[in-house]
Order: C-alpha cells, then sequence, then structure tokens
C-alpha cells in the first residue's frame, strides 16, 4: 500500500482538513484513501448557504471495510465543541462515521438537504449505504422525525427523542426501527411519536414494560415490522441519559447506570441495517 498525505475537500472544494491516508479498496469496493482517526471540518453548501459539519473517524475505520454513518443533528445551538468534548470516551470508540451538523438555520432542517449531507460524505468514506443512522433530539427531534419518514429508503434506523409534537404528514415507504427516550418535560411529544410509529410499524398497541430502577422503564414493542424501544425516565428533565458526564456537556447529562443513550443507540444501529 502507498502512503499518501491527502486533504479532505468537501463543498465546493472547500479545503476542509489534511491527514495521512493509506490508498485502499475494500472488500465492499470502495477505492478511497483511508483518512487517519481523528476530527475534520467539512462545509455543506446550499446555495449561497455555507453550513459547517464536523467528521469524528474512529479507529474502526482504519480496518478498510465499509463503515456505518451516524448522522447525528446537533441540538440547541449546535455547539459541535460540546459533543465532541462530552462524548469523548465513547466517540474514539465509535464502530462507524460520525457526522455531526447544526440544524438551527432552516435550510438545514430540510430532509432533502440533510440525505445530501450523508451522500456528500458517502463520497469522501468508505460508507455502507444499508447501515446510515439517525440521531436527532430537543432542537433537531422535528427534523430527524421528517428525515426517517422523507428518507425511510435510505435511513437504516433512528434515535428521535426529547422533542415537542408530532404534527407533520409520515408517510414512510418503509418501517423504520426507532430507539427513543424522554424524561418529564418532554413525555407528551415523545408518547405521541411512539404512539404513531406503532402505528405505522403495526406492533401490538402495548408493549413489553420492564422496571430497570431508578425510574427507568424500558417499554419495546412486539410483532413490529420494525422494532420500537422507548426508554420513559421518571424524574429526568430536558437531558441526555448517560452513565457518565464530562465536560462542558455535562450540564445536558443526567448520570443513569442503567441507561446510556448512545450506548444504546450504537448498539441498536449494530442491530437494524437497512433490509
Amino acid at each position: 500500500m502507498a502512503r499518501l498525505l491527502a486533504c479532505l475537500v468537501l463543498g465546493g472544494g472547500l479545503l476542509a482538513a489534511c491527514g495521512s491516508t493509506t490508498q485502499s479498496t475494500s472488500s465492499a469496493g470502495c477505492d478511497l484513501p483511508t483518512t487517519e482517526p481523528g476530527e475534520y471540518a467539512g462545509v455543506h453548501e446550499i446555495g449561497d448557504v455555507d453550513q459547517p459539519y464536523w467528521v469524528v473517524v474512529p479507529d474502526a475505520y482504519a480496518n478498510g471495510d465499509p463503515a456505518p454513518l451516524y448522522l447525528h443533528l446537533a441540538s440547541g445551538t449546535g455547539d459541535h465543541d460540546i459533543l465532541l468534548t462530552g462524548w469523548r470516551p465513547y466517540l474514539d470508540d465509535l464502530p462507524g462515521v460520525m457526522v455531526i451538523i447544526n440544524t438551527v438555520r432552516e435550510e438545514f432542517q430540510e430532509s432533502e438537504n440533510l440525505i445530501a449531507l450523508a451522500d456528500e460524505v458517502a463520497n469522501q468514506y468508505c460508507i455502507d449505504p444499508n447501515r446510515i443512522h439517525l440521531l436527532g433530539t430537543s432542537h433537531s427531534f422535528t427534523a430527524a422525525r421528517q428525515l426517517a419518514c422523507e428518507q425511510a429508503d435510505r435511513v437504516a434506523s433512528a434515535v428521535i427523542a426529547l422533542g415537542g409534537t408530532f404534527d407533520l404528514p409520515c408517510n414512510p415507504a418503509r418501517p423504520v426501527p426507532l430507539l427513543t427516550f424522554t424524561g418529564d418535560p418532554d413525555r407528551g411529544g415523545v408518547t405521541q411519536l411512539v404512539d404513531t410509529w406503532a402505528r405505522l410499524n403495526e406492533c401490538d398497541p402495548d408493549p413489553n414494560v420492564e422496571d430497570l430502577g431508578s425510574g427507568v422503564l424500558r417499554k419495546s414493542y412486539q410483532n413490529c415490522q420494525g422494532d420500537i424501544v422507548f426508554y420513559d425516565i421518571e424524574g429526568m428533565g430536558h437531558v441526555w441519559p448517560m452513565n457518565e458526564a464530562i465536560g462542558p456537556g455535562a450540564t445536558s447529562v443526567a448520570e443513569y447506570e442503567e441507561v446510556d443513550y448512545l450506548d444504546e443507540a450504537i448498539a441498536f444501529f449494530d442491530s437494524h441495517p437497512l433490509s
């Protein structure tokens, strides 16, 4: 294998990041430079609007196999530094490539633009098209919901949580597996999401409920065309449930031994490729 020094060029030829790469062709036919593990910046263009995004390339990517893609729609102000710092112990061990993008601007809440971003990243990395997964919470709840509805033939499975009402039409091309969670402030909107998704995925109406302790109820729906798992957490606020809170993102995390949002998401994605 030839050792190369390559630059990651994205969106209109803008230079985003440089790093050491090794030319490799994967078993799935990817003929792309294998980027070294690290964090890379990109710019996604929609007309005259430029939107920065960030790509986290894990150690596992170096094996040359097609990797899952996790499209994370950042919530609130979309401060990627908070995510990258607070999730550092998790991101180092990801089995796939994570893309973090801010969806505050209206253009970046539209599903056709978000799936175009996934395609842009897939042109730069060796991505498995059957394992494109979605994460959206809080501010990005609506954008994630519509992306899963409108791009169901591309989104293998989704985490959509901590959000508001489900008041837009949803006619997915296939049942999309869903993992969600809520605390007290968001229970109404998330329950509405789950009720709608259970109907779309043709599940039995009454889930199996496990009490994991500390107010954490795990509700798994049965006989679905696409699996649904719902963590309903009594006493939790508008935060992510994780085993450990680190760095500036700690104020957005509630620590639970019983459930870890990101660990659960990655495991759920791993067991739900596009079929």
